[in-house]
């Protein structure tokens, strides 16, 4: 029984796992395609004014306190303890908590329109990042309640479900800022456009966290004290997190926009736009984890929870490697065919952004450790102390570097922190051996970084910028290194357990085509 539980769940976070990696294909696919697209119609300013418009929007996510990963952390220990009582009383405490913070959402909103003319100097300009932010904002505010449902999904480990709206999702808002250009409409028109294609998208959303979880209800109980403050003593250091992954990711544009201008916001997008999804696509691939090391907490299963982090390790290594020098190796060639030669200056800085990010995802699997065992406040020092350190740098390289100075500035901070620093308190406050962490570690990044070396040479013949070329080089070079990495870096165990669940699942698939068959 035990066995076919674990089977069930390594096949809900396969299914999820691949879907989720299609919706970030698909959305890297749409961003890359409308970017440029967008650009030439709007021009590199306004463009830019629509980056920066973005990133203030995406300040918002602090408005969350972490709540949405409390939900399903509390949710998870929940299930893994079998008391569908208090999964109910999580939910209903945060929906009420999520609904305030929605209404505040929108009064943070109003004060920014009013304060619009700080931003920007000019009258006409200032009129329009007004409306642009109330539209966002008001987006926004309504995401706020929705993201317990999300956090129940996530609990349910029904990322497929969750991947499949995203897709959904956007394809509904790509489609809709593509007839918006063309019919002549500017970024007034483009936000009200992403506002259109969330409606339908939180709708279904809650439909489908309502049939996933019964126990899922709104109900008019009072909020429970204690579970409020059981969420918020979990969420408070995932809110000082992400005020730190705020200012690691997100300050950036702001920094280049008041010391170079908007039309070099535009260059650093080029760049950053690479490592955005360089970062979402390892997350796809084993973020997913922390639920299942949740309730493997929740169980006290201490042996199958250090199984499951050694291996996400390796996978998040393997799949970080592979990405981070992808970049590096295609990036230059496929800027030039993609944006053009103007901003082939954005080269270097991808490199720094790629090599800081694959400090950090490279070693993710760590940190769902600490969230899943309750030990994350470390992590959010680790993580506040890099955000200052890369803010530093960035003021003080931004001048004489450029937009170079602001990715050198992210480098730094993450060569200091997840190098130096994040191994070793990870080990000390999860109980892992440091030794065997760092040799485990050592060991599997050494056989990616040569396998990976390997098939840059061996595929160099089609790094030039070309569409056909660069496409059938990265085919080729995915395919080796994922044959490469079957046999030289997972062991024979962990081929073992992935071919049972592959294989399982292509059979139930066959047995549920046969008797679909049978009927009709």
């Amino acid at each position: 029984m035990m066995g076919e539980k674990l089977s069930s769940t390594a096949r809900k976070l396969l299914s999820g796992s691949v879907l989720r990696l299609a919706n970030l294909v698909a959305a890297g696919a749409s961003s890359f395609l409308l970017m440029p697209f967008i650009v030439h119609h709007l021009g590199d300013r306004l463009y830019g004014f629509w980056t920066l418009a973005a990133a203030f929007i995406g300040y918002y996510g602090v408005l969350d306190f972490g709540i949405t990963s409390a939900v399903s952390q509390y949710i998870c220990v929940a299930i893994g303890r079998n008391d569908q009582s208090e999964c109910r009383t999580v939910f209903n405490t945060a929906f009420r908590i999520q609904s305030l913070i929605g209404g505040v959402a929108l009064l943070v909103t109003a004060a920014i329109a009013a304060a619009a003319p700080w931003f920007c100097h000019n009258p006409t300009d200032a009129a329009l990042f007004r409306k642009v932010i109330i539209i966002l904002g008001v987006n926004m505010a309504i995401g706020f309640p929705v993201r317990t449902f999300a956090g129940v999904l996530e609990a349910q480990l029904r990322f497929d479900v969750q991947s499949g709206l995203g897709i959904f999702g956007l394809a509904l808002r790509s489609g809709l800022m593509v007839w918006a250009i063309l019919k002549g409409g500017g970024l007034l028109a483009l936000a009200w456009m992403v506002l259109f294609a969330t409606v339908p998208v939180i709708i279904l959303q809650i439909w489908f966290a309502r049939r996933e979880a019964p126990w899922a209800r709104i109900d008019h109980s009072p909020v429970g004290s204690k579970i409020a403050k059981r969420l918020f003593s979990y969420s408070i250091y995932t809110f000082l997190g992400m005020i730190g992954d705020m200012f690691r990711f997100q300050l950036g544009p702001a920094v280049i926009a008041s010391f170079i201008g908007l039309a070099a916001v535009t260059h650093y997008r080029v760049a950053s736009v690479f490592t955005s999804y360089y970062v979402n696509s390892v997350i796809c691939a084993v973020g997913m984890v922390q639920p299942v090391l949740s309730r493997l907490h929740g169980a006290q299963d201490r042996n199958g929870l250090e199984k499951v982090f050694f291996f996400a390790t390796r996978a998040s290594l393997c799949i970080s490697i592979f990405i981070g020098f992808s970049l590096i190796g295609w990036g230059k060639p496929f800027i030039a065919r993609w944006m053009g030669p103007k901003y082939q200056d954005a080269y270097w800085p991808l490199v720094a952004l790629s090599l800081a990010v694959l400090l950090d995802v490279g070693q993710s699997p760590s940190i769902n450790m600490l969230y899943a065992t309750f030990k994350h406040r470390f992590y959010t020092y680790l993580n506040c102390a890099e955000g200052l350190i890369n803010l530093v740098c960035s003021l003080l390289l931004v001048r004489p570097l450029g937009v170079l100075g602001v990715a050198l500035g992210m480098l730094i901070g993450a060569f200091l922190i997840r190098i130096v620093a994040q191994p070793f308190w990870v080990c000390k406050v999860s109980g892992l051996h440091f030794g065997d962490y760092m040799r485990f570690m050592g060991n599997t990044v050494l056989r990616c970084s040569c396998l990976m070396g390997a098939v840059i040479a061996i595929v160099s013949w089609g790094l030039r910028p070309s569409y056909p070329w660069l496409v059938g080089s990265a085919i080729c070079a995915t395919a080796t290194y994922a044959a490469g990495s079957w046999f030289f870096v997972f062991n024979q165990r962990e081929r073992e357990q992935l071919l049972s669940v592959v294989t399982r699942r292509s059979h139930e698939q066959a047995k549920l085509a046969s008797i679909s068959a049978a009927i009709q």
